[in-house]
């Protein structure tokens, strides 16, 4: 706060709290004078001279029967417990003394003035926030190889700030899987977070991704190979960072055999049942990291899908893609061109890790509530409000246009549409535009579960196509004509073979 303090000191406050007004918080000293450290309830010096000692708001019981010592500059400090130079060192019990001190606090029946804390704060806050993830990511995974449509990294990462499970799908070779493997080596701190696994055409069961309880051996529980369970459970163990598994040609083989429990999960937020017995299970001799009977998938675990069209996979369901953002990849012949100019292999050891200072912000994000567009400030939107006024209208509009085939949408993609445009917004920053954020979600949640005749989805389609020329939705609008060309063909998808 500007002035040096005599007593360095480490305190708790209710949010809105501080220490200056509000009286009474929890406190620890470290105290020079007599090299000891105490636990105690603190009395701020501005309270005390207002009303002369302990605030009359605080009840007096709560320092019933406890030590206090006073100190000239600072006033009364009521002692829970004294830690001896002997003692002092011993940094356990300190911190179940000041825990004690804390949950007592809490429980203390007295109204505290609070501040309504933005939503944007957490997600902006300290030198590791967000605000320049995208800058940075865009930067260092360019400079090792890889190329990127302009916005692509932005709504690759608002999608997973959305929700942990995103699908990459478009033209073979085309970037999907480097993107999703680049993105998780650059913000993760170990190789141990993400893995890549090839999904084969023979996953008929949850086994290839969740193991199983070996049936003559049933003290062992068979882990897969592919190192996906381990990954689980690490991220279960380390709640701070991100991790990422990346499932390869995910729809070699049927989505809804291999990955129903999984996605039933990141739904309902139930656990997983992986085996019948009451204790945790090793995976062999030796294994460290056991196996729970029951698995609720991490909120640090992101799954990104990729996927690819021709005659050796399957086609998502629509409810499949209705649980996730789906992006699409597409080469131009201006970025083709570019290439071939001077064509070089993706460096991922170049990027490893140099965005890992983003991962526990991002964490964080993702498992929070989303930015809210009112609350947008003006730096990024001159006008928030309107913005959110304008999202309930166009939502309504395409709900409409969508609603005569039976396509309209839930309140889970309502919410979902609404969770990414706010989580956009506020990672482009000053700049941004509403008709960005829109036109990808657009693109990304409303169109890819459009297949069928021209006869069916002729009409919708013209709508779609006029409500993307009016609210400048230029990318959904390239594909609704792409889609509107191949119904020449009498039938048409979102998917491209």
């Amino acid at each position: 706060m500007g002035t040096p303090t005599v007593i360095p000191w480490l305190a708790c406050f209710l949010p809105g709290q501080t220490a200056g007004k509000d009286g009474v918080y929890p406190v620890i000293l470290f105290r020079r004078d007599t090299n000891t450290v105490s636990v105690c309830y603190g009395v701020s010096a501005t309270a005390q001279a207002t009303e002369g000692g302990w605030p009359r708001k605080w009840p007096a019981e709560l320092v019933t029967g406890l030590p206090h010592f006073r100190h000239t500059k600072y006033g009364d400090s009521y002692e829970f417990r004294l830690f001896s130079e002997s003692e002092r060192n011993n940094f356990v019990a300190i911190a179940e003394a000041f825990f004690k001190v804390v949950d007592d606090f809490l429980k203390i029946p007295v109204q505290i003035p609070r501040t309504k804390q933005s939503t944007l704060e957490p997600f902006m806050q300290n030198q590791h926030g967000l605000k320049s993830l995208l800058i940075d990511g865009q930067r260092d995974i360019q400079s090792a190889g890889l190329m990127l449509q302009g916005g692509l990294l932005g709504r690759f990462s608002a999608a997973l700030l959305t929700k942990r499970f995103l699908i990459l799908t478009g033209l073979s070779g085309s970037g999907k899987t480097k993107l999703a493997h680049a993105f998780a080596a650059w913000i993760a701190e170990s190789d141990d977070q993400y893995r890549v696994v090839a999904v084969g055409a023979d996953w008929t069961t949850n086994e290839n991704l969740l193991g199983y309880q070996d049936a003559l051996r049933p003290e062992i529980y068979r882990k897969p190979t592919n190192g996906a369970l381990d990954l689980m459970l690490r991220a279960r163990n380390d709640a701070e960072h991100p991790y990422f598994l990346i499932l390869d040609e995910m729809n070699l083989s049927h989505v809804e055999r291999y990955f129903a429990d999984m996605l039933s999960a990141i739904e309902s937020g139930e656990p997983i049942a992986l085996h019948s017995a009451t204790d945790d299970l090793p995976g062999g001799d030796g294994d460290t990291v056991h196996v729970p009977p029951r698995l609720a998938l991490p909120k640090n675990l992101f799954i990104i899908g990729t996927v690819n069209v021709d005659e050796t996979t399957y086609m998502f369901s629509p409810k499949v893609l209705d649980r996730a953002n789906v992006i699409e990849f597409r080469a131009t012949v201006e970025q083709i061109g570019s290439f071939l100019s001077d064509p070089q292999p993706i460096r991922m050891d170049a990027l490893a890790h140099m965005g890992a200072g983003y991962g526990a912000a991002f964490v964080v994000a993702a498992a929070g509530d989303a930015p809210q567009l009112a609350e947008l400030p003006a730096s990024v939107h001159p006008d928030g409000a309107q913005c959110a006024a304008d999202l309930n209208e166009r939502m309504v509009e395409t709900f409409t246009a969508l609603a005569p085939i039976g396509a309209e949408f839930g309140f889970r993609t309502a919410f979902e549409i609404s969770r990414f445009i706010g989580f956009h917004a506020t990672l482009t920053g000053p700049g941004w535009q509403f008709s960005d954020a829109l036109d990808a979600q657009v693109l990304q949640k409303l169109l890819p579960k459009l297949h069928g005749s021209e006869r069916r989805l002729g009409p919708v389609l013209k709508v779609l196509e006029d409500f993307c020329i009016a609210h400048g939705c230029n990318a959904s609008l390239e594909k609704i004509l792409r889609m509107q060309n191949r119904l020449k063909d009498g039938f048409t998808s979102f998917a491209e073979a």
